[in-house]
C-alpha cells in the first residue's frame, strides 16, 4: 500500500517512538515508519531472519535514548552499516554507534570546513569529480597538485570529512558508498605515508563503517608500496579486497571503462595525462580555476559534475543554503572570487618543485604491467611518518 507522497508505508511494531524525528524517518529510504520486517529489505539476499533480529536488538538497546537517532540522516540504514562493519556483533556495534552520534554532536562534521585549503590554495587536491555507473561519488587526488609541503593527520581528516560530508550530499537514495582514484604521481613520504593513512582509515572506519566502495591506485612507486604494506597489516581483509592497484595502461583503460561512464573515462585519462607532463602545465597546478578557454580540460571535474555542483555557484546565494553541496574549498573560493590573489600567485615559487612528477626512471610508471608490483623493494620508513605500535586493526 502506497500513501498519496508515494512514502512506503510500513507496519510499526518497533518499540520506539520516531515521533521526534519525523523528518529524520522520512528520508530513510522512503519509509514512513520504521519495522523490523523491513529491515532485511536494507540487507543481501543471504541475510536471514536472525540478522533482522539483531537489527530490532539494536534499536532496543538505543530507544532510550533521547533523540538519539537525530544526527543520523538516514537512521535505519546505518544501523545496518555498523551492524554489518562489526560482523553483526550487537555490543560492539551499540558501542561504535553511540561513539559515532557523540562524535557527532562534539565535531559537528556537517559543519566542518579545511582552512588549510582556503588559506592556501589546493593545499589538498583531494576533490569529487564526478559519479560512477553506480551513481557512486567519484573521488579523485593527485599528489602532483598539492600544494602543501607536508600533510599531517590533522588537517588530513578535516579536508577528508569536508569531503565526504558533501560528497553525502549528492548521493542519490540508495547509493551509501563512494569510489576513491588515488594518483600517486609525485608522491613523496611528507604528503603520503603510514602513519597519515592510518589516521584517516581509522575516522572513517569509527564514524563512516561500510561507506568505502572501491580505491583505484594508479601510477604508484617504491614510496607508495612501502606506504601500501605498512597501512595493509591493520585493515581488515574486507577492506584490503576494496583496493585495486593499477599500472598498465591497459588495465586502467579496461578498469575506467567498467565502472566509469564514457565522459568520465575520457575526464580521468586526460587529467592523469596532464598530470604527468614536464613542465607541469599551470592550469593543472591551479586545478581550482576554470579552464582559460572553453573547451579546454577542466581540472575541477567532469562536464557533467561542473555544471550541476559548481557552477551554479556563480548565484552567490547558494552559499547561505544548509546542506547544498560544497566542492572543494579553494574551488568554491575561485568560483565565488575570494580567492587571495597574491597566495596564489606565491604558487609560481620554486618551493612546489618538490612536488615535481617521479624521476626520469620512474616516469612511465603505467608502462609497467602489474606483475611488477609484487617484485618492487621495501624502502625504509623514518619513525615520525610510522603508524604507532599500539595502534589496532581497523575496518572500512
Amino acid at each position: 500500500m502506497k500513501s498519496s507522497n508515494h512514502h512506503l508505508c510500513v507496519i510499526r511494531v518497533v518499540r520506539i517512538s520516531y515521533s521526534s524525528v519525523q523528518s529524520i524517518s522520512n528520508e530513510d529510504l522512503g519509509v514512513r515508519r520504521v519495522s523490523a520486517k523491513f529491515v532485511p529489505k536494507l540487507l543481501s539476499a543471504d541475510q536471514n531472519d536472525k540478522r533482522a533480529s539483531v537489527a530490532q536488538d539494536l534499536l532496543d538497546c538505543v530507544k532510550n535514548e533521547e533523540n538519539f537517532l537525530k544526527p543520523l540522516r538516514r537512521p535505519l540504514s546505518s544501523l545496518c552499516r555498523f551492524l554489518k562493519a562489526r560482523d553483526w556483533d550487537i555490543d560492539v556495534a551499540e558501542k561504535a554507534l553511540k561513539a559515532t552520534i557523540e562524535y557527532r554532536r562534539t565535531v559537528k562534521p556537517l559543519e566542518v570546513d579545511c582552512q588549510w585549503c582556503h588559506d592556501r590554495p589546493g593545499y589538498h587536491s583531494i576533490r569529487q569529480v564526478g559519479f560512477d555507473e553506480l551513481g557512486r561519488p567519484v573521488i579523485y587526488s593527485s599528489f602532483i597538485q598539492t600544494t602543501a609541503r607536508k600533510i599531517t593527520v590533522e588537517d588530513s581528516i578535516r579536508h577528508v570529512t569536508y569531503l565526504i560530508e558533501n560528497a553525502k550530499v549528492t548521493m542519490r537514495p540508495g547509493v551509501t558508498t563512494w569510489v576513491f582514484i588515488i594518483d600517486c604521481t609525485g608522491l613523496r613520504l611528507p604528503l603520503c605515508n603510514p602513519r597519515l593513512g592510518y589516521g584517516v582509515t581509522q575516522i572513517m572506519s569509527n564514524h563512516y563503517p561500510e561507506r568505502l566502495g572501491m580505491v583505484i591506485c594508479l601510477n604508484h612507486s617504491p614510496v607508495f608500496q612501502g606506504v601500501w604494506r605498512a597501512i595493509k597489516a591493520f585493515l581488515h581483509p574486507n577492506t584490503v579486497a576494496k583496493m585495486l592497484l593499477i599500472r598498465s595502461r591497459s588495465k586502467v583503460q579496461q578498469t575506467f571503462s567498467k565502472y566509469f561512464s564514457p565522459e568520465l573515462t575520457q575526464w580521468l585519462l586526460e587529467e592523469i595525462r596532464l598530470n604527468k607532463q614536464k613542465p607541469f602545465p599551470a592550469s593543472q597546478r591551479t586545478f581550482w580555476n576554470k579552464p582559460a578557454k572553453n573547451g579546454d580540460h577542466d581540472p575541477r571535474g567532469c562536464a557533467s559534475y561542473v555544471a550541476n555542483f559548481i557552477e551554479p555557484y556563480s548565484e552567490k546565494s547558494l552559499i547561505l543554503i544548509p546542506g547544498f553541496h560544497k566542492p572543494h574549498p579553494t574551488i568554491l573560493d575561485s568560483i565565488r572570487g575570494v580567492l587571495d590573489s597574491d597566495k596564489e600567485a606565491s604558487l609560481d615559487s620554486s618551493e612546489l618543485e618538490s612536488n615535481s612528477p617521479l624521476p626520469a626512471d620512474e616516469e612511465d610508471t603505467l608502462s609497467y604491467s602489474d606483475d611488477e608490483l609484487s617484485n618492487m623493494a621495501d624502502i625504509t620508513i623514518d619513525e615520525e611518518f610510522q603508524i604507532p605500535k599500539d595502534s589496532i586493526p581497523i575496518r572500512s
